[in-house]
């Protein structure tokens, strides 16, 4: 054992002691040894881009029910308004957030059902936006007490049944202080709305708080409590301007712009009954950053019985963001825009549908339409994209019009 030791050893002390002398004259004479380089320069390895949530938001104009939108939606066995919104619930579904201004209330059959100016609409209403794929429906508008507390009440309760989401009137003032704020896969969406009045009519004495009225400065105050509570996006719905008025009031733009300063990212305008331009504006972040925000002065109607130029038409908005996981900062991607009519005929008979403009040009069939709608349909496509313009680009959905993108 102990001759084992001592040569193991020896021969270690001569690897040791002679083949760093051999090693120059090997690596000289071998021409396939690969000689590692010494290191100039640390090595950087990039990191991985940030890991980003995208998601998209759509809005629509008013949601009227006229009678004779209620009265054709009639059924044997009660009330049907699915026909009404088929052509566009893929759209709508398609979304992660929908949002619509619900200028209606439903106070239940008892009253009867009753249009303009006065409202009270089947709760198969409700019922049809939420098939077709609305999560959040504002009701501070001028018809919100169209059949006063309990009627604004009443709506409410209806929706929450449906599992809508609502803002702008409340039944306590505990739900009046609340934020509604939607959940995308984690990203915070904050709604708010308000209106300029209400016809004339009033809350009950000591309950102010039922509808959100325009007051710049608690609106102000929600945007910023909104942030407060971790709102990765704020969307504010403002009813006011003039109605049939193509371009807004310079009061409008004020405030429009006041809620953009405070922190909203979005402002969804109506009442008009007609559409008013859109733009993005530059406004600054929390931290001083650079953001950009957006305005639309009033999406129109999306569905009435408002036959007049312009009134019987309207779009669906599409705005696509993006939280930066790391940073949690959400950014404008793109908007782009689908132009909508509304048919009241169809060969079958009487009914109101709206159609997105763009699937009936491009369909020389499209059923139960005469020449003189198509004639509407493409002078509606025309009055929409005139005013509100386009990006210089098509988009996948041959329907929809471009009108920002990030970095364009």
């Amino acid at each position: 054992m102990l001759a084992v030791v001592l040569v193991t050893a020896a021969a270690t002390i001569a690897g040791l002691t002679w083949w760093p002398q051999l090693l120059p004259r090997y690596a000289m004479a071998t021409t396939d040894v690969l000689v590692w380089p010494e290191a100039s320069a640390e090595r950087i390895t990039p990191r991985p881009p940030d890991p980003v949530e995208r998601f998209t938001v759509v809005a629509v104009g008013d949601l009227m029910a006229h009678l004779p939108q209620v009265t054709v939606a009639k059924t044997g066995s009660g009330y049907d308004f699915t026909p009404c919104f088929a052509p566009v619930a893929s759209r709508i579904s398609a979304a992660d957030l929908a949002i619509g201004n619900f200028e209606t209330v439903m106070a239940g059959s008892a009253s009867g059902y009753t249009g303009y100016p006065g409202f009270n609409t089947p709760d198969a209403y409700a019922e049809s936006l939420a098939s077709a794929g609305f999560d959040v429906l504002t009701n501070a508008n001028n018809h919100v007490l169209d059949r006063g507390a309990t009627g604004l009440a009443r709506t409410l309760d209806v929706l929450d049944g449906l599992g809508v989401l609502h803002t702008g009137a409340a039944r306590t003032a505990e739900e009046a202080e609340r934020v509604v704020m939607a959940d995308v896969r984690g990203v915070k969406i904050a709604v708010l709305a308000y209106t300029y009045g209400m016809n004339g009519l009033s809350a009950p004495e000591g309950k102010s708080w039922m509808v959100n009225v325009i007051s710049e400065a608690r609106m102000v105050a929600k945007v910023q409590q909104a942030r407060a509570q971790g709102a990765d996006l704020v969307i504010v719905s403002i009813h006011n301007g003039t109605e049939y008025q193509r371009e807004p009031t310079t009061a409008q733009e004020r405030l429009e712009q006041a809620m953009v300063d405070a922190g909203a990212d979005v402002v969804l305008g109506s009442h008009p009954h007609v559409i008013q331009p859109m733009e993005t504006v530059a406004a600054a972040a929390a931290d001083g950053t650079s953001r950009t925000a957006f305005v639309i002065h009033s999406l129109g109607n999306f569905v009435s019985s408002q036959r007049q130029r312009y009134r019987d038409t309207g779009l669906i908005l599409q705005l696509e963001f993006e939280k930066n996981l790391r940073t949690s900062v959400t950014t404008l991607m793109g908007v782009s825009y689908v132009p909508v009519w509304v048919d009241d005929t169809i060969s079958a008979g009487k009914q109101t549908r709206v159609l997105p403009i763009g699937d009936v040009l491009a369909d020389p069939e499209y059923p139960g339409l005469t020449s003189a709608d198509r004639t509407k349909a493409q002078q509606a496509w025309s009055d929409t994209t005139t005013h509100l313009g386009s990006l210089d680009t098509t988009s996948s959905d041959p329907a929809s019009v471009p009108f920002y993108a990030s970095g364009s």
